[in-house]
Parts: structure tokens; C-alpha cells; sequence
């Protein structure tokens, strides 16, 4: 697809966490062009016969129902399942409408930095975090808005980082989010936590995304040095929620995660759901979604954005399953990870 088009409805419609990877990574998409609704747009992954849209539709709010209708028609026509990954409510909703089964077994949790001011027994933790490091000379960065010539050394230090964390990482297959670190990087913004002993070392990197639909910012890649000490990441975060409030900037999310208790069902029959349920609790309870939880609690992120498994059709409920685990391989796998000592995604890397 002609890439001014993309980049047309991400930022007039890009509302999701995801909504600025097609604009960055079109090459990973297909897309289905509305025949209804003018310049609307869905994008999606082809994962074997089924067809994954990632957050919603790229199309107004008022138009959500009809765009979808027309697409999971169109799906159906060549024979191809749709699974909605992390989906909006207004998408699983409409989707649902049309013969879908959605879960709410994943949350964003948001910010509003321009009021941001934790309070209570986490805000102690974090002022405690800040301080200690302060003390030994470490120090956050915010890169102006708009960079897109950096510095050499921040680039090196910021693609030894990247790398280090991908060896780490190596093995899994559970990338939505390629990191490009460089790709359209005027649009992003650039937060980090430098070793006070080593110019040429970050302890912390936090790459924001645009989420242009809520002029806000995804938080969307958090990755630690392996050597930092504590607390670089919630000085990271912190950092940048500080830098974007004084900007007047009223949203941030952290995206997508998965919740430790499913929430609504709808759509699916009372056996169903309670299989399902089931299934899901075992994977919580097993794999363990804590650490992730804790670090949006510390640092007092809310309100949690719920968001969907979506399944077209209803009877698809195995295969939409299976398809949501090749996406993402397991909900929770870096938690699995940091109880052998890698890491968590609130301490090692933001990327599903």
C-alpha cells in the first residue's frame, strides 16, 4: 500500500498502542482499504489461514461497526479467520456484533503526564529509587522532540543496548514490535539513564512511540543494562513522564498487558467461557503475571484500558487461540524468563 495513505490514517485515526508500528513497519502488513468509508484502513498479519488485526481498525470511531462488518465479510468470503489481537473495546464490541467472541484478557495501563503526581507508599519507593541513584552521580536524559541527528556515542551506547537485550531475548519468538531504533526517529521520543562511569554505556533506554489519535506517546520499549543498578527504569519512566507533562502532554500508555484475571466475556457460550476462564487462570497462576502488575502499580499507572482476544467466527475458538500464542508465543513469557534470572518486561524490554 502506498505509504502516504498509511501514514494518513495512523495519524488521523491511530488510537492503539500498535497504531504507529504500521506506519513504521508497513512491510509486516497486508491491508484492507474500506469500500465504505472513505481513506479507512485495515491493517493485519497473515498468520496461516487466519488474519490478525492488531489493536483496531484504522477508521473514525463512528464508523468502527461498519468498517469491521465489511472487513470479517471480505475475510469470509476467502475463507480466511480473523483473530483481533489486543483489541480496542469499540473493535471487539462491533466485531462481536458481526459473529465474533471477544475476552478481555489484556489491559493498557495510562498515564496522564501532565497531572501525573504518585502519591503514598509507591511514591516513597520511587522518590527513594531516584534519590539513591542521584546520589552516585546517575543521572535521566530526555532527547528534544523532534531529534533526528544524535549523537554518535548515544547511538552507539543505544544500539550495544539493543543488541545485548536481543541476545538475551534470543530464542523466543515473541516480537509484535521489531525494535528500529532509527526508523522515523524524529517522531519518537528518546529517554535514557547513562552510567556516570562509562560515556559510552546506558543503563536504561525508554523509546516512546506517537500515539496520535490521543496526542500522546506509547512507552513502548524499556530496556536495562544487565549490570545497573536498581531503580534505572523507574528513573527512566519517571523521566520521561516528567519531561512530557511539561510539555502539556495528557496521554501515555505503557500498552498491552496481560491481566492476572480475565475480565468480560462476550459472545461466548456459558461452557465456553468457563473453560476458558479456567485455562486462562492456569496460565496466570503458572507463568505468573506479578512483575508486571507491581511496576505499573509502583509507578501508580492507571486508568488500565481494558483490551481483547477477539475470534471470528465464534466456533473458532481453538484455532483463534493457537493463533494468538504464535503471535505472542505465551502472555507473560519474559516473566517465565526473570524467575531464571533474565528479566522482566518491566525490567528488561517492552516489546510483546
Amino acid at each position: 500500500m502506498d505509504p502516504d495513505t498509511v501514514e494518513r490514517a495512523v495519524r488521523a485515526w491511530g488510537r492503539t498502542a500498535f497504531s504507529f508500528d504500521v506506519q513504521e513497519a508497513p512491510d509486516g502488513y497486508a491491508f484492507h482499504e474500506s469500500a465504505r468509508v472513505p481513506s479507512a484502513i485495515v491493517p493485519y498479519r497473515r498468520v496461516g489461514r487466519v488474519d490478525a488485526v492488531m489493536g483496531e481498525p484504522l477508521a473514525p470511531v463512528e464508523a468502527m461497526e461498519e468498517v469491521t462488518r465489511e472487513f470479517l465479510e471480505t475475510r469470509g468470503a476467502r475463507g480466511r479467520r480473523v483473530v483481533g489481537f489486543c483489541a480496542s473495546e469499540e473493535f471487539a464490541r462491533a466485531a462481536a456484533a458481526h459473529g465474533a467472541a471477544a475476552a478481555q484478557i489484556t489491559s493498557e495501563p495510562e498515564i496522564d503526564p501532565a497531572t501525573y503526581e504518585p502519591v503514598g507508599g509507591s511514591a516513597k519507593k520511587l522518590r527513594v529509587y531516584a534519590r539513591r541513584l542521584l546520589r552516585a552521580g546517575v543521572q535521566g536524559m530526555a532527547l528534544p522532540a523532534g531529534t533526528h541527528r544524535f549523537d554518535p556515542s548515544f547511538q552507539r551506547a543505544a544500539e550495544e543496548l539493543v543488541s545485548a537485550w536481543k541476545a538475551r531475548a534470543r530464542g523466543t519468538s515473541a516480537h509484535i514490535m521489531e525494535i528500529d531504533l532509527w526508523k522515523l526517529a524524529a517522531e519518537k521520543r528518546f529517554f535514557a539513564v547513562c552510567d556516570p562511569k562509562s560515556s559510552d554505556r546506558l543503563w536504561s533506554l525508554l523509546v516512546a512511540h506517537p500515539v496520535y489519535g490521543h496526542e500522546g506517546f506509547h512507552l513502548c520499549h524499556l530496556m536495562r543494562h544487565p549490570d545497573a543498578p536498581k531503580g534505572v527504569n523507574e528513573l527512566a519512566v519517571l523521566t520521561a513522564i516528567e519531561k512530557l507533562g511539561d510539555e502539556g502532554v495528557r496521554y501515555a500508555t505503557f500498552g498491552p498487558y496481560a491481566v492476572p484475571n480475565a475480565g468480560e466475556f462476550i459472545g461466548f457460550g456459558p461452557r465456553a467461557e468457563r473453560i476458558v476462564r479456567w485455562a486462562y487462570d492456569v496460565a496466570a497462576t503458572r507463568i505468573g503475571y506479578g512483575s508486571s502488575v507491581e511496576f505499573y502499580r509502583k509507578n501508580q499507572a492507571g486508568p488500565w484500558r481494558p483490551r481483547n482476544l477477539v475470534i471470528w467466527p465464534r466456533r473458532a475458538l481453538v484455532r483463534g487461540f493457537y493463533t494468538m500464542t504464535r503471535l505472542a508465543h505465551v502472555f507473560g513469557f519474559l516473566e517465565g524468563r526473570a524467575a531464571a534470572g533474565g528479566g522482566s518486561p518491566a525490567a528488561d524490554a517492552r516489546t510483546p
